[in-house]
């Protein structure tokens, strides 16, 4: 038997207190006693234990499955200690217990359950409306979910104390080869999500697709007087704009249009369709303006919303600018007061790909890549921390493979498989999308200290610019002798754009050089400890 079975032979709990599926009422009244009401009627809810997800302290079991280069690892015998703790606890608790479904698509499908105790009744409540409601054999106790997670943000004082010393006040063990997270220590609401869709990613990457963390579109755009249906996939860390854009309308009029299925993560399968994962929608809530972004902005400020770590003062006024309670504010989103949003949550087909990246010297605002550099920009996934990810590195460069913080698993197995997916629908096309800025310290002039902001409204005009293009226009595209990708001699609606956004307006020669070769050295270096990456992709930079 495995160590993996051993520790989690079942993943059902009989013998204790639980009261299944409450309502949404049930939860509310439950986290009464939490709550500070809106203006508007919605409740708001501080945590006490944890603002952000707890990445240096996640740790995975092995067994079948193997931790990658950036996965911490778990001693098999800590995790058995670990798993007796919660055992002899859980008695000690009343729990909810609460079923969901992630996805709806029978091949992307998968029976989530969450354990928690009815005193944090709040997590629950903004939790379970993310997801899709479960059959009625789905909330049989005895039948078995695809993904378990015990969540327990109490558990030290559970535990005998004895073994307190030394422990971590915040841990989560996730065991893939069972679908079992353990989330200990944590009162933080994308802690309960994220344990459920990376397991759901995991699993979807074992029926030969791949789970992504991409927001998933479709654009109705013309393309001279043809109307096309351009399916279109998003990827990004958080706060990098991914959400923003990937709900972004980008002012379509009729009969052109858009419709928002995904913003944080979707199933790509082998033959180019990309499956949704949940209901309603976790947005981040830093920075948001009425002015900037009216649609959400509207949405949010509805009865029926949840908020987390929202600043709502005592007359319950929302003020989204004020991080009093820290930058990772989360609000519940639903899904129906989004104009450009549906009951769809599936792409049948993938047409464009882009990765969102921020860099501020010599990354053009898009670019345009071929399938090998595709997987090797994948690889990279060059992006920005944010206060979501890890508060201590806020605002510092970064890669992840696959801008994807949750991959289970052995990193080059993603990048291999999103190669393989290219190879077999060469008719999707992958763009990198920067959205930071170009320009920074230039010394040739017109830029400033910070150089050439990318702004919103350039990074939307370029997504519609990809859309409206069927067969590629002669010359629409020109070769960057550099770098091998390519970049576009004009985006309609900008005006000088191979000028003002080309990073060598604003560098001499010698400097422009030094800059580029020091990132493809970076790159480079970076992408080597992936040794088992196709050479395809390794070549590619």
């Amino acid at each position: 038997m495995t160590v993996a079975k051993t520790l989690f032979p079942v993943k059902a709990f009989p013998g204790l207190k639980s009261v299944s599926n409450p309502s949404p009422a049930e939860l509310r009244r439950r986290a009464a006693f939490e709550e500070r009401t809106t203006s508007f009627r919605a409740p708001a809810y501080y945590t006490r234990r944890a603002s952000s997800r707890s990445a240096q302290n996640t740790f995975l079991l092995e067994g079948e499955t193997k931790a990658g280069r950036h996965q911490a690892a778990m001693a098999p015998e800590f995790a058995r200690r670990v798993a007796e703790w919660v055992a002899q606890a859980m008695p000690k608790v009343e729990w909810y217990r609460i079923d969901r479904v992630i996805g709806r698509h029978p091949s992307a499908s998968f029976h989530a359950r969450l354990w928690l105790p009815q005193e944090y009744a709040r997590v629950a409540l903004l939790w379970s409306q993310t997801l899709f409601a479960p059959s009625q054999a789905q909330k049989n106790l005895s039948r078995e979910p695809d993904v378990l997670t015990v969540y327990l943000p109490q558990w030290k004082e559970l535990i005998p104390e004895a073994a307190r010393s030394g422990l971590p006040e915040r841990l989560v063990l996730l065991c893939p080869d069972r679908g079992v997270n353990y989330v200990l220590g944590i009162d933080y609401v994308g802690e309960a999500k994220m344990s459920f869709l990376r397991l759901a990613m995991f699993g979807m990457k074992r029926r030969g697709g791949l789970g992504l963390h991409a927001g998933s579109k479709l654009i109705r755009a013309a393309s001279g007087a043809e109307l096309r249906d351009v399916g279109m996939l998003l990827f990004g860390l958080s706060g990098t704009g991914k959400t923003t854009l990937t709900l972004d309308d980008h002012g379509l009029k009729k009969p052109e249009g858009v419709l928002t299925l995904q913003d944080d993560i979707v199933f790509l399968t082998r033959d180019g369709a990309a499956y949704g994962s949940e209901d309603n929608f976790y947005v981040k809530t830093e920075g948001l303006a009425r002015e900037e972004q009216p649609d959400l902005y509207a949405a949010l400020t509805n009865e029926n919303s949840v908020f987390e770590n929202v600043h709502v003062d005592e007359a319950g006024a929302v003020d989204f600018l004020n991080y009093a309670n820290g930058t990772n504010g989360r609000a519940l989103c639903r899904r129906n007061l989004l104009p450009n949003a549906s009951d769809q949550i599936d792409l049948g087909r993938v047409d464009k790909v882009v990765f969102i990246t921020r860099r501020d010297t010599v990354v053009p605002p898009v670019a345009r890549l071929s399938r090998d550099q595709a997987a090797a920009y994948f690889m990279l996934g060059e992006s920005i921390e944010t206060s979501a990810g890890d508060p201590s590195k806020a605002g510092q460069s970064i890669r992840q493979v696959g801008f994807n913080p949750f991959i289970v698993g052995l990193e080059e197995d993603e990048g291999n498989r999103f190669w393989e997916i290219l190879r077999d629908n060469p008719g999707i096309e992958v763009y990198l999308l920067n959205t930071g800025s170009i320009g920074k310290g230039a010394d040739n002039g017109g830029a400033g200290a910070a150089g050439v902001k990318i702004t919103k409204a350039v990074s939307s005009a370029i997504l519609v610019f990809i859309a409206r293009q069927g067969k590629l226009e002669p010359g629409a595209w020109m070769a960057d002798a550099e770098w091998g990708y390519e970049t576009p001699a004009r985006v309609p609606g900008i005006d000088d754009f191979a000028r003002k956004y080309s990073p060598r307006s604003y560098y001499r020669a010698p400097t422009y050089r030094r800059l580029v070769q020091d990132l493809k050295q970076e790159r480079q270096a970076y992408l080597s400890q992936f040794t088992r990456l196709r050479p395809e992709a390794s070549r590619a930079l």
